[in-house]
């Protein structure tokens, strides 16, 4: 089987010889690339999975059948193994089991619009989760398109669940202290003491090895998250985003709570010897072994939850660790910064709670000004 790139207008397709048909040449022809360069790169994958298929490009497909296709031979060999995961887990758990008989060519866009209708308000997912679902959808479908498997994308007809912005739940001062004080009888004393201290994200604090920290001056790098993806630990560098990669300062309590830990850690290894998992993590069991996202968040709400505090999520600690230091004055340059936030607008569009009731607090003080004055 052969193929080779043609020009037509702007774009680049990929031509395909299918054989001969009637005694004729039969050409497929795929695409379009914006470049050359990115046709060239996509052809011995499609002449592949051609090959594999053979006629099956052309016969009746369901959209269940579309999902498999390009999520095992496009989004597997283009994004990360998280986001793959969740992909799949998306496909599986909800677009699959709404959609995945619908025949490919009858699908339309009022069968797009149900589904999202469907899993909004009959699953209860939010508008985040729905538009997420579109963005996959539409990407499977825009691939069926280039593969010349549809003529359009359905998609491109729908209009897309709107995103609304999520106001995470904020502890105040005496709920901190309060929580601080309780987890210190657990095993996530130490996660739970950076994500309020520092605003890490759990992934972060998890990746973190004691190369990582430095006690005498106070820092803490921040360079790789760690992610466990069917029972496997991974850990993922981030050095190559400069606004990931960062340098976070901490306070002397956090400083000397983690040199005492790290003490303990100590003493179970001279303890447990080689029983003991020795891969210079901050955060983990007593043998050695690093704790991963999943169990911190599970044991985080199920305390709370026995004391009574108010509901959160282990990753509004570092919603809270920003809103805190934004009612109390420090400039928002520096918790961008802090947080590893691309731009402070970034910072100041997350917060706008916070800096809504500062201009309250204005406004409320001018007339206060103009009160004294009569």
């Amino acid at each position: 089987m052969r193929g080779h790139i043609a020009k037509k207008g702007k774009k680049y397709y990929i031509v395909v010889d299918i054989g001969v048909v009637n005694g004729k040449r039969k050409q497929k022809w795929l695409g379009g690339f914006d470049t050359k360069a990115e046709a060239e790169e996509a052809l011995p994958g499609i002449l592949n999975i051609i090959y594999q298929n053979k006629n099956k490009l052309l016969e009746r497909k369901t959209f269940g059948e579309l999902l498999d296709l390009w999520l095992n031979t496009v989004a597997k060999n283009r994004v990360s193994l998280s986001t793959f995961q969740s992909y799949s887990s998306s496909i599986a758990l909800h677009i699959k089991p709404f959609l995945g008989d619908y025949e490919l060519s009858k699908l339309t866009p009022m069968d797009l619009q149900k589904y999202y209708q469907h899993i909004m308000t009959e699953k209860g997912l939010s508008s985040t989760l729905a538009l997420y679902h579109h963005r996959i959808i539409h990407q499977a479908l825009d691939y069926a398109v280039k593969m010349d498997m549809l003529e359009k994308n359905p998609a491109d007809y729908v209009d897309p669940p709107k995103k609304r912005n999520y106001q995470p739940s904020i502890w105040d001062e005496e709920t901190i202290k309060k929580t601080l004080e309780i987890f210190k009888e657990t095993n996530i004393r130490i996660p739970v003491l950076l994500a309020v201290y520092t605003g890490m994200r759990i992934g972060e604090i998890t990746a973190l090895k004691w190369d990582d920290v430095n006690l005498e001056q106070g820092y803490i790098t921040v360079s790789k998250t760690l992610m466990k993806i069917n029972g496997q630990t991974y850990i993922k560098e981030k050095a190559e985003n400069k606004n990931s990669y960062r340098i976070v300062a901490i306070s002397n309590q956090v400083v000397e709570e983690l040199k005492e830990w790290k003490a303990k850690q100590e003493k179970l290894k001279k303890e447990l010897k080689e029983l003991y998992h020795d891969e210079g993590f901050v955060c983990t069991f007593e043998d050695g072994r690093v704790q991963d996202p999943k169990y911190i968040t599970k044991v985080f709400q199920k305390t709370i939850e026995k004391h009574g505090l108010p509901k959160i999520r282990f990753h509004d600690l570092r919603h809270t660790h920003a809103s805190l230091l934004l009612k109390h004055g420090v400039d928002p340059k520096h918790i961008s910064d802090r947080l590893g936030h691309s731009t402070v607008t970034t910072t100041l569009n997350i917060y706008s709670h916070v800096f809504d009731e500062k201009r309250r607090k204005v406004a409320e003080a001018f007339e206060d000004i103009l009160k004294d004055q009569q």
